[in-house]
């Protein structure tokens, strides 16, 4: 049987070697993500230390995936284009291996999203983030995936593989205030993922930075516009000192 790891185990120390190594690799994502979030998602991947592809055109998704580390799929503005893109991209990850983190935003509001969903967790070892009514939503669909991972964001964000379980408690409500923040920290997985193998070290190791990240960057800012900024500033900064710190004042 795996060994299930327990919070106390995804340290500072670990979560800071993940980092590094992204900002080593400097892994690409490809992500075909919601038009709301791209900028955002771009940038954060760039001051996260990984590179952003953003293309769309459904006979480019394939070229581009090719040599990506690591692909985002996000529904948040599904188009006729994008839902016929998003089965070029899993063929991609199938054949190559590549790790996927899915964002299902609003699956449950969707009977065109809960298709796209289904059709997305066909794919064996996917990572899923979602908030707990998107999930819920997908509850049978993810009881019979094969390998998912399984990432519940909130107030405590939650995380669950076969082989690891974990809960990060850090961020700040301000988070939640500023279009594509959580669209974002998929991106930012996904990166990890580049990275890292075990998919749920990834997860916790992308959100614990991400959510002290915004923690920095709500002591800083005057309101959700600087926030946006300052969150930006905050990940570009974000070094093995401040999260261990963070993270032991946490405890």
């Amino acid at each position: 049987m795996s060994e299930i790891l327990t919070m106390d185990q995804l340290d500072a120390t670990r979560v800071a070697a993940v980092l590094a190594r992204v900002a080593e690799v400097r892994p690409r994502v490809q992500c075909l993500t919601n038009t709301v979030a791209q900028n955002i998602t771009a940038n954060m991947l760039l001051a996260f230390g990984a590179v952003p592809s953003m293309a769309i055109h459904v006979d480019e998704v394939a070229a581009m995936a090719e040599g990506a580390g690591a692909i985002l799929i996000n529904i948040g503005t599904i188009n006729a284009e994008s839902e016929l893109a998003i089965p070029k991209l899993l063929e991609v990850a199938r054949d190559r291996g590549k790790p996927v983190v899915f964002d299902p935003v609003f699956v449950e509001l969707s009977p065109l999203r809960r298709h796209i969903a289904g059709q997305v967790l066909r794919l064996p070892d996917i990572l899923v983030r979602g908030n707990a009514t998107e999930m819920a939503a997908l509850s049978f669909d993810l009881a019979a995936a094969e390998g998912v991972t399984r990432v519940t964001t909130g107030k405590v964000d939650r995380i669950a593989s076969g082989s690891a379980s974990f809960a990060v408690a850090h961020g700040h409500p301000l988070m939640t205030r500023v279009t594509g923040i959580g669209c974002a920290a998929g991106a930012l997985i996904a990166a990890c993922c580049a990275v890292e193998a075990d998919k749920a070290v990834a997860a916790a190791a992308a959100l614990t930075a991400y959510g002290i990240a915004g923690e920095i960057a709500a002591e800083r800012c005057r309101g959700p516009g600087s926030f946006e900024v300052e969150l930006i500033d905050a990940v570009a900064a974000m070094d093995a000192a401040t999260l261990a710190a963070r993270m032991e004042a946490r405890k």
